[in-house]
This record gives structure tokens, C-alpha cells and sequence, in this order.
């Protein structure tokens, strides 16, 4: 993905909602990642560990969705880790590349924005979700603490455990997750 000129909370139509979450085999709410990449260091694998530790009850309400252009290949390797993690196969969605509009669109109806990176140079696309209004949680690794400004917003990216817990805190936690978002709305603008 490049990186959005400006991405801003939008309030979208239900039927724009529908479209969106149908064109990428959406179904549930969503947990998102857009990686901006795939190499080892954006965590993929812990990623779906920690998710596949959340109580079932909150899995049946929740997808993992990671947007981003991939080849068959990796789409193969995801598929692996998903099954060794035990995950049904629509517990995991991967999109495919989408354009920037509906990237900003999938931001705004996130309930919850992930990137569990172990090492970046910034992070642009936490940022852009951010500046979306999704809430947004990620790693205390290099420079993405400065990012989020928040420590309650950020997990240990080598601990399933503290990612599944931080990410099981803002899906429960109605005030827990709109801090997420005030904050991150108010960072993003710095």
C-alpha cells in the first residue's frame, strides 16, 4: 500500500459497509492489520497466535483481517499458520491488495486496529489508522511507541500472551477502546 495523502474518519453507510466487507469476505467485526509488507519483522505468526488465544465467545464476533497485496505463495503459508494455530479458516481474512479509498474505508469500520511489528522504521500505516479513528494497540518495539504516545496502548511484540491480553482488553473494554481512539486521533495530529 503507498501511503494515504489523508486519511480521516469517515461515518459510512450501512450499505457502503455491506459492499466493502462483501468485496473482501468480511463478516464479522473486524480486527485489522495492514502490514505494509511481509517480511519477518511485522509478526505475522504472533500475530495469529494471539489472536487464536482469545476466548471463543469473542472469535465468534471477530475476524482477523490483514489487508495487503500477496501472492499465492504467502496466502499459502498464512493458511498454515492459521491451522497450526487452530484457527477456522474464516477466522483469518487476507484481502488482497485493496485501493487506498476502501483502505481508508476498512480503517473506519475497524473495532480494532493491530500492528504487532517487532521492528520499524516508523510505522506509517498505525499511523494513518489513527488518524481513521480505528483504535488502534501495537508493539513496544523501536520507534512505534512514539507513534501510539500511549503506553496502555502497547504490548510486548514477543509475548503471545500480553498481545492476546492487550487485544482482548480493548475488545471487551467499551472505554478501554474509545480512549484508544481519542488518543490516537489526537496523536496522529501531531
Amino acid at each position: 500500500q503507498q501511503g494515504l495523502e489523508e486519511p480521516q474518519v469517515e461515518a459510512l453507510p450501512e450499505d457502503q459497509i455491506r459492499q466493502l466487507k462483501t468485496r473482501y469476505g468480511i463478516k464479522r467485526k473486524m480486527v485489522m492489520y495492514a502490514p505494509g509488507g511481509f517480511d519477518i519483522r511485522k509478526n505475522f505468526e504472533g500475530l495469529i497466535k494471539a489472536f487464536a488465544l482469545l476466548p471463543s465467545e469473542l472469535r465468534a464476533d471477530y475476524q482477523l483481517v490483514i489487508v495487503s497485496k500477496i501472492n499465492d505463495h504467502l496466502r499459502l503459508g498464512f493458511d498454515q499458520l492459521r491451522k497450526k494455530a487452530g484457527l477456522a479458516e474464516d477466522d483469518l481474512v487476507l484481502t488482497g491488495y485493496v485501493s487506498d479509498d476502501d483502505l481508508v474505508a476498512l480503517y473506519n469500520i475497524a473495532t480494532l486496529f493491530v500492528f504487532p511489528s517487532k521492528y520499524e522504521g516508523f510505522g506509517l500505516t498505525l499511523l494513518e489508522a489513527m488518524a481513521c479513528g480505528a483504535p488502534s494497540i501495537a508493539s513496544n518495539a523501536t520507534s512505534i511507541p512514539e507513534v501510539v504516545g500511549w503506553d496502555d496502548a502497547l504490548f510486548d511484540p514477543a509475548s503471545i500472551t500480553d498481545m492476546a491480553e492487550k487485544i482482548s482488553r480493548a475488545l471487551i473494554d467499551e472505554g478501554f477502546r474509545r480512549q484508544l481512539k481519542d488518543r490516537g486521533l489526537k496523536q496522529s495530529k501531531q
